[in-house]
């Protein structure tokens, strides 16, 4: 618990930080509150011009799942439940908006009040006008306006992973009751969160740690055992009972879905491999024709997988192998060819993180697009309307800016991280923030030696996670004061 401050202390340090300040002043509750507002008002002008939703192929499919109760595609089927759940057709698409713009824009709120909580305690109420204006540019993010009405799975990914962070922030700060609370609710997304991508696997364990940290008690070592073990407990029930209620609603899929995505990027790696190196088709360790290997070269792009499928030579190389003989030409290419190896991963992961332009990136999704058998089936017609034009025309107008990179995203990550170590937080909040920032950084290295395709999507989650780190640092950070 954070000890109390007696409030004559409390008094004389506002007093004291007030007058510090050659910039105007405000207290981090009306901070708290004017940020809570304008987040509220993009979060309904986000729901107002983006409902239902926009809608891709991957979105019909998982409504169409959500429809029959089956899965017959290779994605998580939490999605597909929870679709189901909510409807199904428009009504759970617009619902999905609606939950993804409210836990983003919230997220963001929450953490205002709740780091401006926390400096509250520590006896230093206000800051300089121009934190709550950065705060407020971070806030107004067009990405995040821009994603948060497109029916992803990734996008979903983004609102649960922040919303638990930003719940995690709240459960340090205040009253027992509520602390507890919120550390639930931070439990139950991240639980959610856990099941809806495959970077949920090692993002979620990171940021539960971070719930531990926010529920950390200062002396008992009884109440450090039950915090720990009451953590880990509620989550795993969650997780379980979660997990349970999507088996019933969607039935699995006929084949398993990680080994078709290893397979594929066994592929792509054999491929960008033969690519990326000078040899002679009789040269390398695993047999290709000297046709096979000119038609590859000649499709093989670092940008996505899917262009190998264009050629039937792919096909006769290597994609009728089993999974055992599949592997074993990987690692036996791998040996022998490390530096090529070496190059189409961080071609790939250099296109995926935007060091080559947006081409190839898919930066925007507007309308309803997708299988038009599965789009009958559940209701909804394809096609552009004038909202989701306009949406277009905004997105359009961002194309080059560094915000549509996520190169800029990864920098921005490690800045913070770097302004973090001198920002003199309080040493809970440090850690929760320290354990956050690591998530992400964990979301980005994922895809160095995983990236098959290089869509802007896969990498939105990490992006309301480092602004979170920022707002963090605005509200609660003290590296230096501007004095008269």
């Amino acid at each position: 618990m954070t000890p109390e401050v007696p409030s004559a202390a409390v008094h004389h340090q506002a007093s004291e930080d007030q007058q510090s300040y050659r910039w105007p002043v405000v207290s981090k509750s009306q901070a708290g509150i004017l940020i809570s507002v304008i987040a509220g008002v993009a979060a309904c002008t986000c729901i107002a011009l983006q409902a239902p939703g926009q809608v891709s192929m991957d979105t019909s499919v998982q409504l169409y799942e959500a429809s029959i109760g089956q899965s017959i595609s290779y994605n998580p089927p939490f999605m597909s439940a929870l679709m189901r759940w909510l409807g199904g057709g428009s009504v759970a698409t617009s619902l999905l908006v609606l939950i993804n713009a409210v836990l983003l824009y919230g997220s963001f709120a929450l953490t205002a009040v709740s780091v401006g909580n926390m400096g509250q305690d520590q006896g230093r109420d206000h800051l300089p006008y121009w934190r709550i204006i950065l705060a407020i540019v971070i806030v107004l993010n067009p990405i995040i306006f821009l994603y948060a009405g497109i029916v992803w799975k990734d996008v979903l990914f983004a609102s649960l992973l922040t919303s638990g962070c930003a719940l995690t922030l709240a459960a340090s700060t205040g009253g027992i009751y509520k602390r507890y609370a919120c550390a639930l609710g931070a439990i139950a997304v991240l639980a959610a969160g856990m099941i809806t991508r495959q970077q949920g696997i090692f993002m979620v364990p990171c940021i539960l740690l971070a719930v531990i940290v926010a529920l950390w008690p200062s002396h008992s070592r009884n109440q450090k055992f039950y915090v720990i073990a009451g953590v880990i407990a509620a989550f795993l029930v969650s997780v379980t009972v979660l997990q349970k209620r999507v088996d019933a609603a969607i039935k699995p899929p006929v084949k398993v879905a990680t080994s078709v995505g290893f397979r594929n990027l066994m592929i792509f790696d054999l491929a960008g491999m033969v690519s990326d190196s000078d040899r002679q088709a009789s040269d390398y360790a695993f047999p290709i024709t000297p046709e096979q290997l000119t038609a590859i070269r000649q499709i093989y792009t670092p940008e996505r997988v899917d262009t190998l499928d264009r050629t039937p030579f792919t096909q006769a190389w290597v994609g009728r192998l089993p999974n055992s003989e599949l592997s074993d030409a990987w690692w036996a290419m791998l040996k022998q060819n490390p530096g090529a190896y070496a190059e189409h991963r961080l071609s790939a992961f250099g296109k995926l993180i935007g060091l080559y332009g947006l081409e190839g990136t898919l930066p925007i999704h507007i309308g309803v697009e997708g299988n038009p058998s599965y789009l009958k089936q559940v209701g909804i017609g394809e096609g552009r309307d004038q909202r989701s034009q306009l949406i277009y025309d905004i997105a359009v107008q961002y194309f080059t800016w560094p915000i549509y990179r996520h190169f800029f995203w990864l920098g921005a990550l490690v800045l913070a991280v770097v302004i973090g170590v001198y920002a003199r937080l309080p040493r809970r909040l440090l850690l929760i923030s320290a354990l956050i920032a690591a998530a992400t950084a964990l979301m980005y290295a994922s895809y160095l030696p995983t990236a098959i395709a290089a869509d802007f999507r896969y990498l939105f989650g990490a992006i309301p996670l480092v602004m979170m780190l920022f707002m963090v640092l605005l509200m609660g950070g003290r590296i230096t004061y501007w004095k008269r």
